[in-house]
């Protein structure tokens, strides 16, 4: 299919998108039983729209990673390792994020396969629930298994593994192992600080959107200091982790929960795909504050950028986002002024 054909398309279906005696009284009491925890699980489900769980968005995707599995063993490579599991508590929002980096490259897998494969979809500001994970984990699988058809892969999986008791934080985990694997069937070994970078522009433009909600004449400052040379992923990584616990600083002010906040990991090395996951959380909880300061605007597509970037360059991007996000007022006296 032409390129600009094929974008056209992603378009017009992105916009058609933005459309749970003795003997007798033991069998009364396990009949009692039985009836509660249906109910029980019932009340469970009622939780969630369309009594769609965590559970069930676990068992889809899990079935979408086994399906990658197989495509993978075609290239006779080693199954990549990864990214570092330890969040905590994520919700929802946080998974629909990180699906739509899978997104991403299950187009970069149309681009070279030829099928046309899910639409652009971008994050926005409103509140997400496991049924529209679900639907995106539905469009990657179709896309997938139209991609193995054309690759002549046999015997791809398709029944679900049901499984219970499955929390956003565990569906996010499995998110981003399918992420590297798709990785991995694009050719990426590991991603580029230049791409992390890109993320960091977006999570950038997310602040000054809610800056400009504030104040339409944009009197905001933007002379973050800069970063040292010679850094780390690691020193990006501690940085992200800043950044999330001042976005905590924000919810709480607003009356929200704060999302727990990892530690640093001292004996394990961090990669840059580490530093992408936390870029992920971090846009989606931007994305939560702009929804709760009535800041309408979806997070813009991440843009290639020109010239190779380094660590440094993520660095003070991150910074950037700190610095900006620091001028956000909404209530929190342990919020700073920027610095001068």
């Amino acid at each position: 299919m032409v390129p600009q054909m094929k974008h056209t398309v992603r378009w017009l279906a992105s916009c058609a998108l933005i459309v749970a005696p003795i003997i007798t009284c033991m069998a009364v009491s396990h009949q009692t039983h039985a009836q509660e925890t249906n109910a029980a699980a019932k009340a469970s489900l009622d939780a969630f729209p369309d009594e769609i769980s965590p559970s069930h968005v676990y068992a889809r995707l899990e079935l979408l990673d086994r399906c990658l599995d197989k495509l993978v063993a075609t290239r006779n490579t080693a199954m990549p390792e990864s990214p570092l599991p330890i969040e905590t508590q994520l919700g929802p929002h946080h998974v629909y994020q990180m699906v739509l980096a899978c997104t991403n490259r299950v187009q970069q897998l149309d681009d070279q396969t030829g099928v046309l494969a899910v639409p652009t979809l971008s994050a926005r500001p409103t509140i997400y629930a496991p049924r529209d994970v679900r639907f995106v984990v539905d469009l990657m699988l179709d896309s997938v298994q139209r991609i193995a058809r054309t690759l002549e892969v046999e015997d791809l999986p398709a029944d679900e593994h049901p499984v219970s008791g499955k929390t956003p934080t565990d569906v996010f985990a499995l998110a981003t192992t399918v992420f590297v694997k798709l990785n991995k069937l694009c050719g990426i070994d590991e991603i580029s600080p230049s791409e992390v970078y890109a993320e960091m522009v977006r999570g950038t433009e997310d602040v000054r959107s809610i800056l400009r909600q504030a104040d339409p004449e944009s009197r905001y400052r933007v002379d973050a200091p800069p970063s040292e040379d010679g850094l780390e992923p690691s020193d990006v990584f501690k940085k992200c982790l800043e950044i999330r616990h001042l976005l905590n600083t924000h919810r709480r002010a607003l009356g929200k929960p704060a999302v727990p906040v990892p530690d640093a990991p001292l004996d394990q090395q961090i990669r840059p795909r580490d530093v992408f996951v936390q870029s992920q959380i971090i846009i989606a909880d931007l994305n939560f504050l702009k929804l709760h300061t009535n800041t309408v605007s979806s997070t813009p597509l991440a843009v290639p950028v020109r010239g190779a970037k380094v660590p440094s360059d993520v660095h003070q991007q991150a910074s950037m986002v700190e610095y900006l996000l620091r001028q956000v007022n909404t209530g929190a006296e342990t919020v700073l002024e920027a610095k001068k």
